[in-house]
């Protein structure tokens, strides 16, 4: 598959404000650090979205190197699109509802 841009959904922008939040109280400079890793992450599902597999239904995660952050997306024709930016030590069934809950609101 060719790249394509990678979006998030609104409410994505607080999870990753969440982790740098985290990541900040325990290190100074960790939120940045968390962050660079983040967007390097994005460029990665952008250059190609299928390099991710699908976790469920036809979501796709990608694990922030160094943190126990999870990206889960899906792809659209033109498009890669960032559900939600979450804990991967979290619940399964939990991640799998709120990732389900914000592709419903769109």
């Amino acid at each position: 598959m060719k790249s394509v841009p990678v979006v998030a959904l609104e409410p994505v922008g607080d999870d990753v404000q969440l982790a740098y939040d985290y990541f900040e109280e325990r290190l100074m400079g960790g939120g940045d650090a968390f962050l660079s890793r983040y967007f390097a992450m994005a460029d990665r599902i952008a250059l190609n979205p299928e390099t991710f597999s699908i976790k469920f239904d036809d979501y796709r995660r990608a694990l922030v190197p160094r943190s126990n952050i999870a990206v889960y997306y899906f792809i659209e024709p033109n498009r890669a699109v960032i559900a939600v930016v979450i804990d991967a030590r979290r619940n399964p069934r939990l991640i799998r509802r709120l990732v389900r809950q914000r592709r419903g609101a769109v």
